[in-house]
């Protein structure tokens, strides 16, 4: 049976009509979906019932799912899976992480690591009522809409990505304690621009969160490309809202999004599950 898809935005999000659950046991299932989110990196499922056993095999027909060490943010039943929550247990610890209520900045998620997992699923458990939204952007059209000169200054080129930058600009309560640590962590070397192997599109890999400069360029030409880079990254023609639903399930490949997320509430529930899994180099444009 042919993949029912839905245009969530005319280039790079959709919802698919499939029941995980049915998925991981269905070979052919799994390798429609993977062509399919070669030209759909961002995919909604709808009405999901998961448990996270689940969740991780599913994530793992994919890539390699990784193994969490942030125990404080992590499923206590399952060492793939961390959490993201307003909840509290009843000693008083956050349940996860991310727990307050401000806004998260356009950012693509592990950057900062030399062996970034750009693969990522999220499951809607519990969700406020007010604020929350996500929103993706298609860094395939981020680099399309990109002036010829500075594509031109940037092909081939290393970005320098670092992690003090990130927690100067998304300081998450429940790192505070460990700021000072986590800010000595050495920055990392990826390529600005990454080409999907199979397809040969290209993807702007400019997370304004953490990308410190383009080597290879002098300082006045950082001071005038790096602007121009993160407002391509995050231009409206090329962003998707979404306004999450308990049972959603959103997948998506670091590798050519960003995302962010709306203020929300913290006097209203929100419980959100997720995985991270390494994609195979040879088939997603993956930064070496």
């Amino acid at each position: 049976m042919p993949l029912t898809t839905k245009p969530l935005h005319p280039t790079f999000a959709s919802q698919v009509d499939v029941q995980i659950g049915d998925a991981v046991q269905n070979p052919a299932l799994i390798e429609d979906l993977k062509a399919f989110w070669r030209t759909s990196p961002l995919m909604i499922f709808r009405r999901q019932a998961l448990t996270e056993e689940e969740l991780v095999a599913f994530s793992a027909l994919f890539g390699e799912c990784e193994t969490v060490s942030r125990r404080d943010i992590l499923s206590p039943y399952n060492d793939k899976v961390i959490y993201f929550s307003t909840l509290r247990y009843a000693d008083g610890r956050n349940v996860g992480g991310f727990a307050g209520g401000e806004d998260a900045d356009w950012h693509s998620d592990q950057t900062f690591r030399p062996n970034p997992s750009t693969g990522a699923l999220l499951q809607a458990v519990e969700v406020p009522r007010d604020g929350g939204d996500i929103y993706w952007s298609d860094q395939y059209g981020a680099y399309d809409l990109l002036p010829d000169d500075v594509k031109a200054l940037i092909d081939g080129k290393t970005g320098r990505y670092s992690y003090a930058k990130r927690l100067g600009i998304m300081n998450a309560s429940e790192l505070k304690d460990k700021k000072d640590e986590l800010a000595k962590m050495p920055d990392v070397f990826h390529p600005v621009v990454l080409t999907h192997p199979v397809t040969g599109r290209k993807a702007l890999y400019a997370d304004p969160t953490t990308l410190v400069e383009v080597q290879g360029l002098s300082e006045e030409e950082n001071a005038r490309v790096l602007p121009i880079l993160f407002a391509a990254g995050a231009d409206p023609s090329l962003v998707y809202r979404h306004k999450v639903m308990p049972g959603d399930v959103m997948m998506w490949d670091n590798g050519c999004t960003m995302h962010r997320r709306d203020s929300m509430r913290l006097d209203q529930p929100r419980l959100m599950k997720r995985t991270t899994f390494r994609l195979p180099g040879a088939a997603y444009c993956v930064p070496h």
